[in-house]
């Protein structure tokens, strides 16, 4: 008996040539960063071209020029801010120069960092606790968006309507006719939005590694690395019993 393979018919498709390819992919990669994030890494690569314009540096971002670059910053803006500087850098600069990033990771940008850290970061000076708010229609909304963004791990920026034109996008708009409220709760859609959970909090209050993991949207490689750096969050679920992986998938 004479068996024949079964392949899946595909429907006829058109053709792109390639500059239509390249053209709609320019478009997908324009919209992968949200635009707040898109204006602070933009802000990000001015810095870097200033720097490189007035030390007349080449262009290509070596691990020397982003050390050195890390070494001026340092001594304008807190270290720790930095930091951020040279991760909005790399996303700019990548589609030109592929090997930024390696530039980046290399033990002389990073311990450059590290040593400016300990010479020049100034204590976090965290602000004291909100008081009582009055009963006004103003206090009672501000009060809401406060504890809605906390618990339900959301950006305060993304509850309002931005100043900056540019920052406006009715995707991260809530509706009114969204909004459904019961005796004990109330919910509302957000199209869209930049999860940012609390992976210590969430912890504290026993919720599983792989929630909080897919709460954060890291992948494992990166939950794992963050794992590593904040050993508050690890030790809450040791202190807990709870395994990394607990609540994974199998």
């Amino acid at each position: 008996m004479n068996s024949t393979s079964c392949r899946p018919r595909q429907p006829a498709r058109t053709v792109w040539t390639l500059q239509r390819l390249v053209h709609k992919r320019a478009i997908a990669l324009g919209h992968a960063l949200d635009a707040s994030t898109k204006l602070s890494y933009s802000s990000a690569l001015n810095s870097y071209l200033n720097f490189i314009h007035i030390h007349a540096f080449p262009m290509e971002s070596t691990a020397n020029t982003l050390s050195l670059y890390a070494t001026f910053m340092c001594h304008q803006i807190e270290p720790r801010s930095v930091d951020s500087y040279l991760s909005g850098i790399c996303s700019e600069l990548e589609a030109f120069y592929p090997a930024v990033r390696a530039a980046r990771s290399s033990p002389l940008v990073s311990r450059t960092l590290k040593g400016f850290k300990r010479l020049r970061s100034k204590p976090v000076v965290r602000k004291r606790a909100l008081a009582s708010l009055g009963s006004a229609f103003d206090d009672s909304l501000f009060s809401t968006l406060l504890l809605t963004g906390f618990y339900v791990l959301l950006r305060l920026g993304e509850l309002v309507w931005p100043d900056n034109n540019a920052l406006q996008s009715y995707r991260k708009l809530t509706m009114r006719a969204t909004v459904k409220v019961s005796t004990s709760t109330y919910e509302f859609l957000l199209p869209a939005h930049k999860a940012d959970a609390d992976p210590t909090s969430l912890a504290a209050a026993g919720v599983p590694p792989a929630t909080i993991q897919a709460l954060s949207r890291w992948s494992s490689d990166a939950w794992l690395v963050y794992i590593r750096k904040h050993p508050t969050l690890l030790s809450a679920m040791i202190c807990d019993g709870r395994s990394l992986h607990d609540g994974a998938a199998t």
